[in-house]
């Protein structure tokens, strides 16, 4: 500071806001305008005794699918390649066949190969393994007189 400035007049220090007892709580921020909050999904109703029965048809019907994609995406392999073949050589097609063919195959059974884990996984329930429980011990009851 230069000696020859006369000092400026300071200002008194804020005094802090007086505390209340009676306190607010806070208050959520509102919803942005046109923020649209999806529903969750509806629970599945059964009829008593059938659930297991549409679960498994469920289960089945996703694995099917699960198929025909698989063995179309398998032909689109096969198709790919044999139109490849029949471009770049005479008979191209026919000579590569088996080439063609095992590729569109194997593209196959890659996907494929996730159906059976599926299936074990659509049938591995609580229920079914009681109900699995059950009948084994049934039939191990009929089984005794038999000697086995």
């Amino acid at each position: 500071m230069n000696p020859q400035q006369p000092a400026a007049p300071q200002e008194p220090a804020p005094t802090p806001p007086q505390q209340t007892t009676d306190t607010v709580p806070p208050v959520a921020p509102p919803l942005a305008v046109g923020a649209v909050v999806k529903p969750g999904k509806k629970k599945r109703k059964y009829s008593r005794g059938l659930k297991d029965l549409q679960q498994l048809q469920r289960t089945v019907s996703r694995t099917s699918t699960r198929v025909a994609r698989a063995v179309a995406k398998g032909m689109a392999t096969y198709r790919k390649r044999s139109n490849k073949s029949a471009r770049k050589k005479r008979d191209g097609a026919l000579r590569d066949f088996g080439v063609n063919f095992a590729a569109g195959l194997s593209k196959t059974m890659q996907i494929l190969s996730a159906v059976p884990s599926d299936l074990a996984a659509g049938l591995n329930t609580k229920r079914t393994r009681k109900r699995l429980r059950r009948q084994l011990r049934a039939t191990s009851r009929l089984m005794r007189p038999l000697g086995y």
